[in-house]
């Protein structure tokens, strides 16, 4: 199926701004800055009905949204965080990873040691992004957000909550005595995680494109100390890889990073 891409851009200067089919949001988790001390932001997309936007690897169709900062002298903004994703189907013989409803994209900026206590600090940043349902349209948002400064910054009540599910959702390492390790077959992939415990229920999604067939059902076999994921091999991996990388999602559980090393030379 081909993605029509409708050329509209709407431009948002201010720190909130409306989109065709989403709202966006430059949001800070602290009600001011402080000197030395990690400033956590977010990007916060709110979505119409039936409409997406993308994680990091889209799947099979679509992009991830973009940051370009713009910041005072001694000020770094690190990567995007990006929240576990869901499976979504445009059709019968795609699936996309990505966030309807609405999503907050976090990302530290880290503060120099020294900040002037006069003016506010001025943030910005030009976000770009990809809103989907039968159609696609490109879009961005130049989005402003001005905060004072202060030796003991407060947690912004409004947004706290938003930032606290936010963070919920975010991969997380392995927990201790975990291990992950895949092993290549013909024509799948077959992800081993070694718990302890049994896993009866779990899903995967791969951080790299191009490795497995999304749309392909993964099937889950649980073991005594964990389980087995057997995943298709998509068309497109012509090379042999020697990590799978990616997210684990445990109903009940906090999602957990994956850097599973082949176990066995590859077939």
């Amino acid at each position: 199926m081909a993605i029509v891409v409708l050329l509209t851009t709407a431009v948002a200067i201010a720190q909130q701004g409306s989109a065709q089919h989403v709202k966006v949001e430059l949001l800070a988790q602290q009600v001011a800055v402080s000197s030395g001390k990690d400033l956590q932001l977010g990007i916060h997309f709110v979505l119409e009905k039936g409409w997406h936007v993308y994680w990091i690897n889209p799947g099979d169709s679509g992009q991830p949204p973009s940051l370009t900062w713009h910041l005072p002298p001694g000020f770094r903004a690190g990567e995007i965080q990006w929240p576990r994703p869901e499976r979504l189907h445009p059709n019968k013989e795609l699936v996309d990873y990505g966030y309807d409803d609405e999503v907050l994209l976090p990302v530290t900026v880290h503060t120099p040691s020294v900040i002037s206590n006069g003016e506010p600090v001025e943030l910005a940043a030009e976000a770009k992004w990809l809103v989907c349902r039968e159609v696609c349209i490109p879009e961005h948002a130049q989005l402003h957000l001005a905060l004072p400064v202060s030796s003991a910054p407060k947690v912004e009540q409004q947004h706290a909550k938003l930032f606290e599910r936010t963070e919920k959702l975010l991969p997380q390492p392995l927990p201790s005595g975990w291990k992950a390790s895949f092993v290549s077959a013909k024509d799948e992939l077959i992800l081993t995680v070694r718990a302890g415990k049994p896993i009866t229920q779990a899903e995967f999604f791969p951080l790299d494109p191009g490795q497995i067939d999304n749309p392909a059902p993964q099937k889950v076999q649980s073991t005594s100390g964990g389980a087995k994921i057997t995943l298709k091999k998509s068309e497109l991996l012509l090379k042999p890889i020697s990590m799978l990388r990616g997210v684990l999602v445990i109903p009940g559980a906090r999602p957990y990073r994956i850097e599973a090393p082949a176990r066995q030379p590859i077939q």
